[in-house]
């Protein structure tokens, strides 16, 4: 199966620099492409794929899919989130709360910095294991937010990656309308 069709989204894909954007950092998107990406999401309907936001380096965890919630608690033996990822991904959510984007439903892999990503921007996330599963991903981005609202999937790289060849940087985001 071609993946890249099987996600269900409109054919533009926008990435977003969301703590470039509050910083004016010049590697954010051009004046235009943000305005209008920043438009899109205060109406709502788009699924925005996050990538964690700063890890510290260290061996690749041995979680999966069938990983139980449990196994994802011991942060100790997991690649967690730097002090300067911390503040990031704090930035993530003040900057979307700035500019009026309404997020609904937040759902992150239990990994310590995924998890963490998401409490510190949103204040809130379902855990869900899946998420390292590219087809569950896919369906997700296919799935329309509740009205309004704009739903975020906190995840790795390695996902968006597999799906459409996006690398994501720490804290970048992939925007997606699904169809």
């Amino acid at each position: 199966m071609n993946r890249r069709r099987g996600i269900g989204v409109i054919v533009g894909i926008a990435i977003l620099v969301l703590i470039g954007i509050a910083a004016g950092m010049p590697w954010a998107l051009s004046e235009w492409r943000e305005a209008r990406v920043e438009a899109g999401l205060q109406n709502g309907g788009y699924v925005v794929y996050l990538r964690h936001a700063d890890r510290n380096a260290g061996p690749k965890e041995k979680l999966s899919a069938e990983s139980k919630l449990a196994d994802f608690s011991q942060c100790a033996t997991q690649r967690n989130l730097t002090d300067e990822g911390r503040s990031d991904a704090t930035k993530i959510g003040t900057t979307l709360q700035s500019l009026g984007i309404p997020v609904g439903r937040v759902i992150a892999l239990p990994l310590c910095r995924t998890r963490d990503t998401a409490m510190l921007a949103f204040g809130r996330a379902a855990l869900e294991p899946r998420l390292y599963d590219p087809d569950f991903v896919a369906k997700l981005l296919a799935v329309a937010p509740a009205a309004g609202t704009n739903t975020v999937l906190v995840d790795t790289e390695d996902q968006v990656r597999r799906l459409i060849g996006l690398e994501l940087r720490p804290a970048e985001a992939a925007v997606f309308k699904p169809k």
